[in-house]
């Protein structure tokens, strides 16, 4: 749908129409390239065969990928093609055979699809290759706005993701506004992992070259002390800065006769220190009952690991501590903000329109965010967010805590290693 909205644009500005391209890439095993050309090649033809058996049915999918496409090219203002339009050009594309899918696993079949200029021939509108190592560096692929990736190594290396996924690179604003990627969650918070660290990075060198960026790691004493940048697996940390938000997200909660047991335990806690005003107001505890909390919490939290959601509990643990003991201000050294909140109906996934995803934010930039932003300057913030956890919510029928760790503002950035190399 990108492709066709694309030629569309040209077409409307009287430029010269491109043809575009699309990459699947998530194995380097040639045996698996067969199956996913298999994949492919039968979407195409159950899609195709669509426009005359089930037109209404085709429309309706059609019409969510352009709902999708248009939010993007919305943002900068260029011209969005009716949706009528662009649905019509789709199903002309289908009956005409625009997609041509090519399968390149060695070298003798890239030099056959070599143009002149010696980047892979587009000889259709819509090109999909699919391959491997060969296509992952090294090759030119014009006017590429798919991404299917999904290759998974035991290290992520950030130079390494980075050329074999090849969605980082210049292009068009325009071609930019359609283009897509598609990974999985593991991926994906590796590549945002290493995002946010790179912009740390950057930000800190415009604002002061001469202020160091701290690296740090929790040693097996479960201190907290300096890493040498170079042993910094860039896809497994946390890069605390201003505001930063750590939280588990991506999990179901755990069956009632788990989870009730700890949640009286927290709620008797936070009972005997609840400040005479109530839970309205953040309040100040001891760190050490902070990571308490979070302990008991972890078990209640059943992390979705086969669909790529994991969480580092003992990284955030550690990163509160060393947050807390970094304060300016020794007297509040051991110390961290609590926010408590009940009573809460967030549901376990939301529609984004073409499909759902899990809930990210139990607390709300309005409420809960603005409290941190005003109170936590020089300590970091543990906000308690205390779910229903209702069924025709998808949870599994009992109340269950959410936690959420918010970075104070006068934090300096600093790069925390959850795993490091040798």
């Amino acid at each position: 749908m990108g492709g066709i909205v694309r030629r569309l644009q040209d077409q409307h500005a009287g430029q010269p129409v491109k043809k575009f391209s699309f990459l699947v890439h998530t194995e380097a095993a040639r045996a698996a390239h067969a199956w996913q050309e298999d994949i492919v090649t039968a979407l195409n033809t159950q899609l195709t065969e669509a426009v005359e058996s089930q037109p209404q049915l085709l429309r309706g999918l059609l019409s969510d990928a352009y709902a999708d496409l248009a939010r993007s090219v919305r943002v900068l203002n260029h011209y969005l093609p009716p949706e009528d339009a662009v649905i019509d050009a789709a199903f002309d594309a289908l009956r005409q055979g625009w997609l041509m899918i090519t399968k390149v696993n060695s070298e003798r079949q890239v030099e056959e699809l070599l143009d002149d200029e010696g980047q892979l021939r587009l000889r259709t509108p819509l090109n999909l290759f699919i391959g491997g190592q060969i296509l992952d560096r090294g090759i030119t692929i014009a006017n590429l706005i798919g991404f299917f990736y999904g290759r998974r190594p035991q290290v992520y290396q950030q130079d390494t993701v980075l050329q074999h996924s090849r969605m980082f690179g210049f292009r068009p604003l325009q071609d930019l506004t359609v283009t897509r990627f598609y990974t999985e969650p593991l991926i994906q918070a590796a590549m945002r992992s290493m995002h946010e660290s790179d912009v740390a990075l950057r930000e800190t060198i415009e604002r002061n070259p001469d202020l160091p960026v701290i690296f740090i790691r929790r040693d097996a004493q479960g201190r907290v002390v300096p890493c040498s940048p170079n042993k910094i697996l860039a896809s497994n940390t946390t890069t605390l800065r201003p505001f930063k938000r750590i939280l588990p997200i991506g999990f179901q909660s755990d069956y009632a006769v788990r989870t009730r047991p700890a949640v009286a335990q927290i709620d008797r806690k936070l009972a005997e220190i609840a400040p005479p005003a109530g839970f309205e107001q953040p309040f100040e505890i001891p760190l050490t009952l902070a990571v308490e909390l979070l302990t008991l919490i972890e078990p209640t939290l059943l992390m979705e690991v086969d669909e790529g959601y994991d969480f580092d509990w003992d990284a955030a643990r550690a990163a509160l501590a060393y947050m807390s003991h970094a304060s300016a201000q020794p007297q509040r050294r051991g110390y961290v903000w609590c926010l408590v909140r009940d009573n809460r109906n967030l549901s376990r996934t939301v529609s984004t329109g073409s499909h759902a995803v899990y809930s990210d934010a139990p607390d709300t930039t309005r409420t809960e965010g603005d409290v941190a932003r005003r109170v936590a300057t020089d300590m970091p913030m543990l906000m308690l967010i205390k779910q229903n956890g209702a069924e025709e919510h998808g949870w599994r029928g009992t109340p269950f805590y959410w936690p959420v760790i918010w970075a104070p503002q006068n934090i300096q950035t600093a790069i925390f290693a959850h795993e490091t190399t040798p």
